[in-house]
């Protein structure tokens, strides 16, 4: 075999070995593309809340519109609706409370019930669930003030509707424990030590003479503290 056929025969026994030239391409073509994974779309932005009026609702009986009247005073650029109607037992309060049409349901809502019926506890707290279901959804901008035990034998320490009065309390305050506001023991607690008559106020457990005209309703004072507490209250929680 001379130089030039044994050259040819090696290049034929290389060609063949690999595949004969074209073989890979065709293995290649027959193999499926790897799937590549598309990126996920992006979530949706979220709607934008409503705004929320800071407008105030003020349920109750006469114990409410010396503060309501003053709440106004303090936010000027507020609505505070006056919901205080004198006499009312929580029953009536909570029946004007879920009649109502006007759109106070959106509001910050105050509800004090109950100085007209200390004694029905059961239907105090019914009446304040029902008021509170009638919020808006999503609204949980309200406060439920404890109720007022008045100057009075029978309702001072040790008589039964006293103690009444303090167990329906501790249970307001279990019931709505982000919402409660214990102002009885706010007011009893503010009491004049230099003032006999307020010293015993306190250690028969009602609010202080110096805080009231008659037996339970605030005067001037009075009013101007509970509504300053309420304020702080309220802008403390940016409401």
């Amino acid at each position: 075999m001379d130089r030039r056929a044994a050259l040819a025969l090696l290049g034929t026994m290389f060609v063949t070995a690999c595949g004969g030239g074209g073989g890979g391409g065709a293995a290649d073509a027959g193999a499926q593309p790897t799937a590549t994974s598309s990126a996920p779309a992006p979530a949706p932005a979220a709607a934008p809340e409503p705004p929320r009026t800071r407008n105030i609702a003020f349920w109750g009986d006469s114990m409410t519109p010396g503060v309501a009247l003053r709440l106004q005073q303090r936010y000027p650029d507020r609505e505070v609706y006056n919901g205080g109607v004198a006499g009312e037992t929580s029953a009536q309060i909570a029946a004007r409370e879920t009649s109502d049409t006007a759109g106070h349901n959106e509001w910050i809502n105050i509800f004090w019930y109950g100085q007209n019926n200390p004694d029905e506890p059961a239907q105090i707290k019914a009446d304040l669930a029902a008021s509170i279901a009638t919020l808006a959804p999503g609204n949980t901008r309200y406060l439920v003030l404890a109720v007022v035990n008045e100057a009075k034998p029978e309702q001072s320490r040790g008589a039964p509707v006293h103690d009444t009065i303090v167990q329906l309390n501790n249970e307001l305050a279990a019931l709505y424990p982000d919402h409660y506001l214990d102002v009885r023991t706010f007011l009893v607690n503010h009491y004049d030590p230099a003032r006999p008559e307020d010293v015993t106020n306190f250690q028969d457990d009602v609010p202080p003479r110096s805080l009231r005209f008659d037996e339970i309703h605030q005067n001037n004072e009075g009013a101007e503290l509970v509504t300053d507490w309420l304020k702080g209250i309220l802008d403390a929680r940016g409401w």
